[in-house]
């Protein structure tokens, strides 16, 4: 399975550089990713159990 990369970086890197487009479309493609698999802390917890129960 291949890492799918999270938007941390290019929202951070929109946020420095102030293009008002370009965090409008980050905004979006944000909350569609929020729509669709929920909130990433709450994936995040889900995994850290799954692992624990691996491990």
């Amino acid at each position: 399975m291949t890492p799918i990369p999270l938007y941390a970086a290019a929202i951070t890197q929109a946020v420095s550089g102030g293009d008002l487009d370009q965090l409008r479309k980050l905004q979006t493609l944000a909350e569609e990713h929020v729509r669709e698999h929920g909130d990433i802390s709450t994936l995040l917890s889900l995994l850290k159990v799954e692992i624990a129960k691996l491990t």
